[in-house]
């Protein structure tokens, strides 16, 4: 892209010395045929006869202009070319620049692309577990994605890390989430429910039950 930005900028200035030189050429050579110090419509006719560029024959003129040269001011004609940024612009050749443009364009697409379908993974300090990361007090994939997880569900997968063979009786799980509830077999059934669609969609793992006694974190 920059090397676009550069191409273009140097055409133009081209485009622009060209115009420069192709008006003061007009005047010149207007000036050696007409021999006359009064800008009239004959010298205006003369002056865009002359002039090479087609785009400029409806913009171009010529000014009377005062200088100082030492202690005398004189008058004499100077040649404008009168066009805006977009005629030059038009004038120059863009066809490097715009090779380049699009080339970035299609590069950066393309790399947007490939780190969305073919993201590394990063090296982050902390527990791994197929493809499950816990680090810093948070659950996220190799990649750097964070998991969103409520509370409970955070606690739950937090004692699947830190357990012997990723495995928590009914009974642990209970004790440590529910302790004051008698009977807290319906509500774990419904915790393991929905934390079971969210490892499997962030990592390799799954949920295991061995007949609703224990459960293990392993992979698929």
């Amino acid at each position: 892209m920059a090397s676009a930005f550069c191409s273009s900028m140097c055409s133009y200035r081209s485009a622009s010395d060209r115009i420069d030189k192709d008006v003061n050429n007009a005047l010149e050579l207007t000036l050696a045929e007409m021999r006359c110090d009064v800008v009239s419509a004959d010298t205006i006719r003369c002056y865009r006869n002359y002039l090479t560029i087609a785009e400029l024959k409806d913009t171009a003129c010529i000014a009377m202009r005062t200088v100082r040269r030492g202690e005398r001011q004189e008058t004499e004609m100077v040649a404008e070319a009168n066009c805006d940024f977009m005629t030059v612009f038009m004038l120059s050749d863009q066809r490097a620049s715009g090779a380049l443009l699009v080339a970035g364009i299609l590069w950066m697409m393309g790399s947007l692309w490939y780190r969305r379908r073919f993201k590394p993974e990063l090296l982050i300090d902390g527990m791994h577990y197929g493809g499950l990361v816990y680090a810093n007090e948070k659950f996220m994939t190799t990649k750097g994605e964070h998991i969103r997880l409520t509370p409970m569900q955070h606690t739950l997968l937090e004692m699947f890390m830190n357990s012997e063979g990723h495995s928590l009786s009914k009974q642990e799980i209970c004790d440590r989430l529910w302790p004051n509830k008698p009977d807290a077999s319906d509500t774990l059934y419904t915790l393991i429910k929905r934390v079971k669609p969210i490892i499997e969609e962030h990592s390799n793992l799954k949920i295991e039950s061995d007949r609703g006694k224990s459960y293990t974190l392993e992979l698929k």
